[in-house]
Formats: structure tokens, sequence, C-alpha cells
């Protein structure tokens, strides 16, 4: 399938195996939530997708080509970290442009991409401001530009609403409802609050100990829900 595929993929940090033989796959136009507490393996899985861990077995399968042991930087994936990752000494414009740059683009055709960008994330007159004059809510769009400036095959999130306040996290999670029904590539965005998946989730997979437990849309993962724990991570503690 186009999309992202994962086969019998096990990964983890020397011998110590963190995920073993997983099997997932992530449509094109599909965005998946990956929810569980931490120590559960979300990240460990993002940073073997993205070729920061070198996986023991398996394989990794993006837009029709195997990726596995191919180098992160040509794996065409945009990624936003859970801190940003945003460079404090350069502009926004500088910050959106450097993938771009990595890649030998011409200055001239880099700018065009990044005011379409600005344009994209609704911060048109941004682009020579310094990141951290910007606010929380602001930051964020300027990963989620930099990160879809490349024209990914894939769009990984690792929590990426974790860092900025309630008031905030309301607007920006809208505009990446809107900004991920524009894309037709397969997007994973990990996070343990159930919120989020709620929002998001048409499909939601509940990682445990490194082993995806279910997989569903939110509604159905909370009537017809495992196990006591998935029913648990799933329901605000003020519901009974």
């Amino acid at each position: 399938m186009e999309g992202l595929v994962l086969q019998n993929l096990t990964t983890g940090y020397g011998d110590r195996a963190v995920i073993k033989n997983l099997n997932l796959e992530v449509a094109s136009n599909t965005t998946l939530i990956l929810m569980g507490l931490s120590g559960s393996g979300k990240t460990t899985l993002l940073k073997t997708i993205l070729g920061i861990i070198e996986p023991m077995g398996g394989s990794i399968l993006l837009a029709g080509r195997n990726i596995t042991f191919v180098a992160t930087e040509n794996r065409n994936i945009g990624y936003v970290p859970q801190n940003y990752g945003l460079f404090p000494h350069l502009a926004v414009g500088d910050n959106i442009a450097y993938g771009l740059r990595m890649r030998g683009m011409a200055w001239e055709e880099q700018r065009i991409i990044v005011r379409r960008m600005l344009e994209f994330v609704e911060l048109v007159g941004y682009e020579n401001k310094g990141v951290m004059e910007l606010s929380g809510g602001q930051q964020q769009r300027v990963a989620l530009a930099r990160a879809l400036a490349v024209k990914p095959d894939l769009f990984l999130l690792d929590e990426p609403l974790s860092n900025i306040d309630q008031a905030t996290k309301y607007d920006v999670a809208h505009d990446m409802k809107r900004l991920f029904a524009s894309l037709n590539i397969p997007i994973i965005l990990v996070t343990h609050q159930y919120e989020d998946a709620q929002f998001f989730g048409a499909r939601v997979a509940i990682m445990l100990d490194g082993v995806v437990e279910q997989i569903g849309s939110y509604n159905e993962l909370i009537l017809s829900a495992k196990t006591p724990f998935i029913k648990k991570l799933l329901t605000p503690f003020t519901q009974e």
C-alpha cells in the first residue's frame, strides 16, 4: 500500500528490545493517534521510523520504498519534536527554510516556499521576526511550517500540544486539524492526553510495553476497550 507500512518491526536500545514484531499500517490521508503512558515505546517507535534508531529486525516501507536502513536525511519525513526544535538564533523564515537549504535548493525558490508556508500557517509578515519573540502557539506553527516545507512523504509529531496553555491549545489544535485535512500523506501524532485522541482520533492506537494493544476510533475504543487500562486511559479522570 502507499503510505507507511511497518512489518515485524523490532527495535530498542543496545540489546534491549523495546518493541517486538510490530505490524502497523498508516494509509495516505490518514491521521493515527499513537497513545500510551510514558515509557510505552511511542517515542522509540518515532525515532526508529526517522532513522535515529536502527531496528533490530523487520522493515519500514514508506511511499512504496524500503527505508529501513536509509539515512535520516534521505527519508523525506517531516518531524515536529515535543520542544519544536526551532533554532533560536534564526528568524522565522530561516527556520522554515532550513530543510530546503540543507537540500541545496536555490535561494529564490526557498523564499517562494517560505512565503507559501507562512500563508499556510497564517503567519504572513512574520518572516523576519526572531522565533523567541513569538508565543508558544506561533512557535508551534513555525515548527509545522518547517516540517511541511520539504513536502514530506510522512508527518510525525511528538506531543505537539503539551507545551502550550489551554487557551492557546484550543486554537492550535483546530488549526492543526484543518492542516491535517489538507495533506495527502500519513500522519502519526504521539500523545498521552485523551483529549488529543478524542479531538483528532479518526484512528487511535493504544501502545503498552512496546505492543499496540488495540486500534480503532476514539468512540470505538471507549465502547469496546479490550482491557480496563485502555478504557481508563481514554476516560476523563472526573468521569466514573
